[in-house]
């Protein structure tokens, strides 16, 4: 019975899914309203249509499954397009095949795409290694290769804006016959729009750093390695210069303190103080308050929250107390859909809180 169930959910979300574009765009812009922001797509946050991609990992078998969290019914469906499959078997199951978060499954415009990691040797006996990148339906069949990047070691980190990933990727060099890293390389900051299949790379590193992505603030992405690597790129033009914004002080653990990049806001600490700049670079400063080292922490609905029970209006300057255990630990502030927000903790905990709900009243 429990079979039968998820695999009717599993059809239901696909309908659901399929019900126009309009609903999707709608969606989009509640999780960071007013402002379209590149966001992230990883284990913890990858937000397409009316939820969530997640995996959960199985202990017999190599490979993870790839499951949806929908947040107007708050169930989950696992991504697998046969009917009465057990998704048990890793050579049956369509859930298994999309191999772990590495793959970065996204929806655009009704269609699931997603990277598929891929080494091979050459008649000289030198390791390749490739991203191939597959199309397919919603609930995961009909899947092709529509292209291959090559000489792409793994993905560090990535984000979507419509149509377009951008990703930090890390190519490496191999020694001939044994595969060995040879300890040099390079780090790219890379794009591929998935309806134009076109990919562009840019440089960041001559050496195989490991860049991630802070987020995206007045159209720029802002990409650092905690070694020596803090650089703008350009989201218009291409162009990557120097990290243009303050960068947090460090902590006692000489450890860049928490910063945070999205929905028009960038945010850094100087000191024990936070800092949050608007688009327009104004600047609210927040005494003895620490950001949040998550991060997923970025502003939702205008609201800016945190781990220690609090939340900062981000239209105000506001700091605004939350309803006590609200968060549960180990959780942050999703997103925000349909007049309620999205918690979520480990794996598949997710929490829907009414907006009314949210914050404490004072006293009257």
């Amino acid at each position: 019975m429990k079979k039968i169930f998820i695999f009717i959910f599993a059809a239901l979300f696909i309908m659901a899914a399929c019900g126009g574009e309009k609903k999707a765009d709608t969606d989009v812009k509640e999780y960071a309203v007013g402002y379209e922001t590149a966001r992230s797509n990883n284990n913890w946050s990858n937000l397409n249509l009316n939820g969530m991609f997640y995996f959960v990992d199985r202990a017999d078998f190599m490979s993870p499954q790839l499951w949806f969290f929908d947040f107007d019914s708050m169930k989950s469906a696992i991504l697998c397009a046969r009917p009465n499959c057990p998704h048990d078997d890793p050579d049956v199951c369509t859930s298994f095949e999309v191999l772990g978060w590495i793959c970065h499954p996204t929806i655009v415009e009704n269609n699931l795409y997603f990277f598929r990691y891929r080494s091979e040797w050459d008649k000289d006996e030198k390791l390749h290694n490739y991203q191939d990148i597959y199309k397919a339906e919603l609930d995961g069949s009909s899947r092709i290769k529509i292209d291959t990047l090559d000489d792409i070691d793994y993905i560090q980190d990535l984000v979507m804006k419509g149509s377009v990933a951008y990703f930090t990727v890390i190519e490496e060099e191999n020694e001939a016959h044994t595969g060995v890293a040879t300890g040099n390389g390079a780090a790219y900051i890379c794009s591929y729009d998935f309806i134009n299949k076109e990919y562009n790379k840019w440089q960041l590193a001559d050496y195989p750093a490991h860049p991630d992505i802070l987020g995206e603030y007045n159209g720029g992405l802002y990409i650092q390695d905690y070694n020596d690597i803090y650089v703008r790129f350009d989201l218009e033009t291409g162009e990557i210069t120097d990290w243009d914004m303050p960068i947090s002080s460090l902590n006692e653990y000489e450890v860049t303190k928490p910063m945070f990049a999205s929905g028009g806001f960038y945010g850094y600490m100087d000191g024990d103080n936070s800092i949050i700049v608007d688009s327009e670079g104004n600047e609210m400063v927040f005494e003895n308050y620490d950001l949040q080292d998550n991060i997923n922490a970025i502003p939702v609905n205008g609201y800016y929250f945190n781990s220690d029970g609090t939340a900062i209006d981000l239209s105000t300057g506001e700091i605004l107390e939350l309803n006590k255990g609200v968060i549960p630990k180990y959780s942050f502030v999703l997103c925000y859909h349909d007049g309620s927000y999205i918690i979520h903790g480990l794996g598949s905990n997710f929490k829907k809180v009414p907006e009314d709900e949210m914050f404490k009243r004072s006293e009257e």
